[in-house]
């Protein structure tokens, strides 16, 4: 498990995703700084000091975390496996798959869908966020370096994207399902809508060929016209919900999806159609907090990069958007711990007050899972542990964008802070301090793809605006 990915011996079986992977890793010519992949992490007080500047940690840890992304696209068409056995990164097979990881697929399913195993649903419950991550990823490496390997890497991630159009397409056209098991699947979530449509978008804008353009054109169509069909009717884990009956700044992620296809095909019932709706949420007064107490999460990015979106759009000055990225700013910061990680708390929006939650058992099934849900226990502890990781990537990205737009010209050293504090043992789905409920241990063996790509985000926005 701790050797590096460079140096493995190559298998039998030459494919693709082998051919994109050693290629990326040889081009690379990083030296793999530690601590790496499954190595304990050190207390606080014991890890080592970064070098000034961090540029020779920073640039190690990106190859190796590149690698270990690149050792789970292993699906059809080398699809990401979102989430795999940490210290093996193997898929997940049902007889592995102990009754504490049952419980989250259980408590939000329902009736409208056929329910993935529990081993189909970790094997593919994040791959669309996680590749259009990577994607993001690449196109900004491209960007700082130019190195062919980047804009390959890039095109790899796209091209799965257009994989899971046509996976789905037999189900129902411009669908961007979720591939359980590898498949096409019927459902979608809030969180994987935007992203990664619009990084996908991106591509297709800027870095496809002309046949690959069209095949985007195509697909973005078809999305855009999935969501007028259905008007606006999702399948959230097999639960059907009406995204616009209650205006909420997370429906916005799909209203920029079907924006998006007005971008590459210049049809503008997409444009008017999610401008309208998105013009809802505004005049419903669900900017910039969809309520007084918040549970920060990773829409302190989500949203302000959706700003930056709308920014490009004909929806400007309907909101201030660039407020907006101020506001969600100076909560994540009231929200770091001593360590420079997001801890686990609720946000009093009016008051501008930062409230841990307190350590222990809680009872709670998503609001969005209806009646068939079975309720669940979850553990809460002030240090974060399902979103630790995960909630404060997005805070270390958005600390690069407030600095980007002048926000707070030194909002890259708590990002820098963060990709300094996240090693290799910090990209598991859970962390275990030792006080970790045995219910909730399973979850620390759980590798999520989603982030080493989201830290290599980061990585590479530092590296475009020369921090480090």
């Amino acid at each position: 498990m701790n050797t590096p990915p460079s140096s493995r011996p190559p298998t039998a079986t030459s494919t693709r995703r082998d051919f994109v992977r050693a290629s990326a890793l040889g081009a690379a010519g990083l030296a793999l700084a530690g601590p790496l992949r499954g190595d304990p992490s050190p207390s606080p007080a014991s890890r080592p000091t970064a070098p000034a500047g961090d540029s020779e940690l920073f640039a190690g840890r990106a190859a190796d975390f590149l690698g270990q992304v690149l050792d789970v696209a292993r699906g059809p068409g080398g699809l990401l496996i979102s989430h795999s056995s940490f210290d093996t990164r193997r898929p997940l097979q049902e007889g592995d798959v102990p009754p504490e990881l049952h419980q989250v697929l259980d408590s939000v399913w329902g009736k409208v869908s056929p329910k993935p195993t529990v081993a189909e649903w970790y094997y593919g419950e994040n791959t669309a966020w996680a590749t259009g991550s990577v994607l993001w990823s690449q196109m900004l490496r491209y960007r700082v370096t130019g190195e062919p390997e980047a804009l390959r890497l890039a095109r790899k991630c796209f091209l799965d994207l257009n994989h899971i159009f046509d996976l789905c397409r037999a189900i129902e056209p411009g669908l961007m399902g979720k591939p359980h098991g590898g498949r096409g699947g019927p459902t979608t979530s809030f969180d994987q809508s935007a992203n990664p449509i619009l990084h996908y978008l991106h591509f297709a804008q800027h870095l496809a060929t002309d046949a690959e353009r069209e095949i985007a054109r195509r697909n973005l169509r078809d999305h855009g016209d999935y969501y007028l069909r259905r008007n606006w009717v999702m399948n959230h884990h097999g639960n059907f919900a009406r995204i616009v009956d209650r205006p909420h700044p997370s429906a916005t992620k799909y209203f920029a999806c079907v924006h998006a296809a007005f971008d590459l095909t210049g049809e503008t019932r997409f444009r008017d159609a999610a401008v309208a709706q998105v013009r809802e949420v505004i005049a419903a007064g669900r900017f910039p907090w969809p309520g007084k107490r918040y549970e920060l999460n990773f829409n302190l990015f989500y949203y302000a990069w959706l700003g930056e979106y709308w920014l490009t759009t004909s929806l400007a000055k309907d909101a201030d958007w660039i407020g907006h990225m101020r506001l969600y700013w100076e909560a994540a910061q009231k929200g770091l711990g001593e360590d420079g990680l997001l801890l686990d708390g609720i946000y009093d929006t009016e008051r501008r007050e930062f409230t841990p939650v307190k350590e222990g058992w809680e009872d709670r099934s998503p609001p969005s899972a209806g009646s068939n849900a079975t309720a669940r226990r979850w553990w809460r502890s002030p240090t974060g542990y399902q979103g630790r990781t995960l909630y404060s990537l997005g805070v270390a990205i958005l600390g690069l964008m407030v600095t980007k737009h002048g926000i707070d010209p030194k909002g890259h050293e708590v990002s820098r802070r963060i990709l300094r504090r996240i090693d290799g043992s910090g990209l598991r789905q859970c962390w275990d301090d030792g006080r970790l409920p045995d219910e909730m241990k399973p979850f620390a063996n759980l590798f999520g793809a989603e982030f080493p790509a989201l830290w290599m985000i980061a990585y590479w926005m530092g590296r475009e605006q020369k921090h480090w």
